[in-house]
């Protein structure tokens, strides 16, 4: 299919090598009211070749929380869906129903900028990047994950028994779900069992935090965030886990590993997760990832150079991968 030389580089790659979308397919957009110029942006040109539909909704609080049930039942119904929002919908229900009923391809496409169309994650080689992820996923389990990093982490938990999951950046089979450009394998610590101490000096993707400027310490003991220590970005997260009011949310959830080396640490949350060099943490909710934690959030914390052993296999050292 021949596309117009005048579409952003990044939205035709949504549209071709991140969804393989075929003639006939239906594409639903779904934005919200924070970020409407995006929702539009991609609505514009997929509307152009394939039946595309476009909803607005209210920005929800956090990411994985619910959309409404029009957008739910809605997801039920398309091949495509590219989700233009504030927040991800990708830890919903609503989106983890709709991919297992085995018709739609979810593409995250939350908290981007327009920028993030013409240079950065969006141009990688998407089928190298699955090279490089699917060698790293053939090693990326184990019984013992232990984490350090260059900012003084050391975390160990168990990941024994949980499955690696995978986000090469594309949706191209029915059922999968993507987040381009992050491209990442991931594993969920056991409840109960990472101990030790997070040092996030690189993001939270969250509009009160973004790129960090003086690191935060999270002690974790048992599986749970016991206490948070640094600067006024500490007392920022802090203050946003407390309104919760949900002990849950403190839940050392995921372990994810980036693995785009075109994408770079600018407090955007896809570029961000997938930063090659770089792990982040997921709080909260950890159904995704063979965990039994349900919670209203999942927020992921990003620490720079990392160097990641499962039983004894480097796996990544200071940021570089070595196998």
């Amino acid at each position: 299919m021949e596309m117009s030389k005048e579409m952003p580089l990044g939205v035709k790659q949504l549209l071709t090598t991140v969804t393989h979308l075929k003639e006939g397919e239906k594409v639903l957009v779904i934005t919200d009211d924070g970020k409407r110029e995006i929702g539009e942006l991609v609505y514009k040109w997929a509307k152009q070749y394939f039946e595309t539909t476009m909803v607005v909704m209210p920005p929800t609080k956090a990411h994985g929380a619910e959309p409404t049930e029009h957008i739910a039942a809605a997801m039920m119904n398309t091949d495509v869906a590219f989700g233009c929002t504030s927040m991800s919908l990708m830890h919903s229900q609503a989106r983890i129903n709709a991919c297992k009923a085995g018709r739609l391809r979810w593409v995250g496409v939350q908290d981007y900028t327009l920028d993030m169309f013409e240079h950065g994650g969006l141009t990688a080689d998407f089928d190298e990047v699955a090279k490089v992820i699917n060698r790293v996923a053939e090693k990326f389990h184990g019984k013992t994950f232990h984490l350090t990093s260059e900012g003084g982490t050391d975390l160990v938990c168990s990941v024994e028994g949980r499955p690696v999951t995978i986000d090469y950046g594309t949706s191209i089979k029915p059922g999968s779900a993507s987040f381009p450009p992050n491209a990442e394998v991931a594993l969920g610590p056991v409840e109960g069992t990472a101990n030790g101490l997070v040092v996030i000096d690189g993001s939270i993707p969250h509009p009160l935090l973004n790129l960090i400027k003086e690191p935060i310490y999270l002690d974790v003991k048992d599986g749970f965030i016991v206490n948070i220590r640094g600067g006024q970005e500490a007392d920022i997260l802090r203050k946003i886990l407390a309104d919760y009011n949900d002990p849950t949310v403190y839940n050392v959830g995921e372990l994810g590993l980036g693995l785009n080396d075109k994408n770079e640490l600018c407090g955007h949350m896809a570029p961000d997760e997938g930063s090659y060099g770089n792990l982040h943490i997921g709080i909260g909710k950890n159904l995704m990832f063979g965990g039994h934690t349900d919670s209203p959030l999942h927020m992921d914390l990003v620490m720079k150079k990392i160097t990641a052993d499962i039983d004894g296999l480097v796996i990544m050292k200071d940021g570089v991968l070595l196998v």
